[in-house]
């Protein structure tokens, strides 16, 4: 037996043990960490009751779900009479126990959402209650009462009505000693607290310190006979959420000698996902570590390219392009990061001055000419009287950027041509040349050997334009930079929002890195961006991951539906859900009008 308690204890997970009845055999120091059944406190209170007269200082992150099963009915013994207040609200309150004297409190709809902080001093006493990021605190009189939580928990700390001494506090595992806000509140007892005591359980009934109604079904019907041995099964066990494998042990005549059972807490999955973000980084630091002797300069273009051995010749070659006072061509599908290439090649490259970046696709065809090389006063009517440099000025002794450059007019690509190879511009109404100085970065997503072809293109202006070109790859080409990619995003998009940090389950994660990624790492950003801003806890799952369904072909019969289905909801949310007027606008007799709605499933 003492054998078996150390293999117990050298285990990681939280496991006792049951004979036949029932009882506690043995239990291991990790299961009594979970459930809180060891005492780290360092104060003491005795045991006892609330009494009427007391002061009560509560912070709940979830009404009825704080392992205490608190109620609207409980608060009123405070005198807390709020209307407005429903299950799974944070509150937090101070008042009197079955007695005189109005309470204090404010609450929050929705849970553990946003931050909850009350400050204010009654009877005399200084009370902060603060619940925020997985913590709740409650201080009275300068002493802090602090628990942290994963999915909810209830604070509660109770002042001696005549003394105004603290006469309890709320520590992890009251649910093993049924200390739950609500059963103190309806005049359940507490046990006393000292440093290092421990709740005995073993020799005593599981059902007095474990109460969850599927695990002890499971365990009455391994008792019985009626299962063989549950594995990894999902119970709620004093308001954990754990998984646990009920394991029958046999002894030599057959019969069952006891049931030994293994907790693994949900919270372990933080664990898991940890050991995956520390692999991802070591690889990075392996992947930094390697390549140590290339110009500190290639670093710009790691969260870009990656830090994979497919990538080093890219990101080799973008270094050397940047460091050469060339013009460049950047060219990839959509969402490939050509612009962030460009910041790359600001970052490093040896040319200062201005750097201009121009959205070519966002310029009215008429206004090209005037928003590219500027114009004189009195050019063209609306122009202003003084005139007004354009964009090539503006960047003159530093780098201009032209995104979407197949987007240009062919008018104003001969004059581009001419900036290139004369380094002069002209601006609008005027024959002075103007001197310009500027390195030039392009970037498009078309295959501008076809436009060439198909004349939208100037060949001349084509070569010029790519005798330095970088292709950026498609994310579904680069598997080996995904995780890479995701660490980076999933660090820099919770700082951007101002939102704590968020971790990818494994399903999440597996799903990211089957899709294929049409839109790139553009349509990567925006996804992630999305399940930061949809989860509502620090850990992203697989629902929060929305991806683009693949377009599919559709008869014409089923596109006239889906009009016809949109148009009906159209007309409905027009008129504020009236349904005569949408059968007046739409010309629908009242039996055809129904029919569609039942077609539909519109509400």
């Amino acid at each position: 037996m003492d054998m078996l308690q150390s293999i117990m204890d050298a285990s990681s997970h939280a496991m006792l043990t049951l004979d036949r009845n029932g009882i506690v055999t043995h239990i291991n120091q990790q299961a009594k960490e979970y459930f809180g059944l060891y005492n780290r406190s360092e104060r003491s209170h005795g045991p006892g009751r609330l009494e009427p007269g007391d002061l009560v200082v509560i912070a709940d992150t979830a009404l009825g779900a704080d392992d205490g099963n608190l109620t609207c009915a409980d608060l009123e013994r405070l005198g807390v009479h709020e209307k407005k207040l429903r299950p799974g609200d944070q509150l937090a309150a101070v008042g009197v126990y079955c007695g005189a004297g109005k309470p204090v409190y404010k609450f929050l709809h929705g849970g553990d959402t946003e931050t909850l902080e009350l400050d204010t001093v009654y009877q005399g006493i200084p009370v902060q209650v603060s619940i925020r990021r997985k913590v709740v605190a409650v201080t009275v009189g300068g002493t802090a009462y602090i628990l942290d939580y994963f999915l909810s928990i209830g604070q509660i700390v109770v002042l001696d009505g005549k003394t105004k001494q603290v006469k309890f506090w709320q520590q992890k595992g009251y649910s093993a000693r049924k200390e739950g806000i609500g059963s103190l509140l309806r005049g359940g007892p507490y046990l006393a607290k000292k440093p290092g005591c421990e709740i005995k359980v073993v020799g005593c009934h599981f059902q007095e310190f474990f109460e969850g109604e599927l695990f002890e079904r499971h365990l009455e019907e391994l008792f019985s006979g009626k299962a063989v041995q549950f594995e990894d099964m999902a119970y709620e066990i004093n308001g954990y959420n754990l998984t646990a494998s009920l394991l029958p042990v046999i002894r030599q005549d057959g019969e069952l000698g006891g049931v030994i059972v293994k907790f693994r807490s949900i919270e372990d999955i933080h664990l898991t996902i940890q050991e995956r973000n520390d692999a991802i980084k070591s690889a990075e630091r392996k992947y930094r570590e390697s390549e140590q002797a290339a110009p500190p300069g290639e670093q710009a273009f790691s969260s870009l390219l990656g830090f994979g051995t497919a990538s080093a010749s890219l990101r080799r070659y973008a270094y050397k392009l940047s460091q050469l006072d060339c013009n460049v061509l950047f060219t990839g599908e959509s969402g490939t990061g050509k612009s962030f290439m460009a910041q790359a090649f600001r970052q490093v490259q040896p040319r200062k001055g201005p750097f201009v970046t121009v959205d070519c696709s966002t310029i009215t065809p008429t206004l090209f000419e005037s928003e590219m090389f500027g114009y004189v006063g009195g050019s063209f009517t609306g122009a202003d009287p003084r005139g007004r440099a354009g964009y090539f000025e503006a960047a003159n002794g530093g780098t201009i950027f032209l995104d979407e450059i197949g987007e240009i007019p062919l008018n104003i690509q001969a004059k581009l041509l001419n900036v290139i190879q004369n380094k002069v511009i002209y601006r609008v109404g005027s024959t002075k040349p103007v001197p310009v100085d500027v390195r030039i970065l392009t970037a498009t997503n078309r295959n501008l050997k076809e436009e060439v072809a198909a004349g939208r293109f100037r060949q001349d202006l084509y070569y010029r334009l790519s005798a330095f070109s970088l292709e950026l790859p498609a994310l579904r080409d680069c598997q080996e930079n995904l995780c890479f990619l995701i660490d980076h995003l999933m660090e820099r998009i919770p700082e951007k929002y101002g939102v704590p940090k968020r971790t990818l389950s494994g399903e999440a994660f597996s799903k990211i890195l089957t899709y294929d990624w049409p839109g790139n790492i553009r349509e990567l950003e925006n996804v992630l961006e999305s399940a930061v801003a949809l989860s509502e806890s620090d850990i992203i799952y697989a629902e929060h991951i929305r991806l683009e369904t693949p377009p599919c072909r559709l008869t014409l019969k089923e596109q006239l539906r889906r009009e016809e289905e949109k148009m009906i909801r159209q007309t409905l949310a027009r008129y504020g859900g009236s349904r005569t007027k949408t059968m007046e606008e739409l010309g629908l007799s009242k039996s055809v009008f129904y029919g569609k709605m039942k077609e539909y499933e519109i509400e």
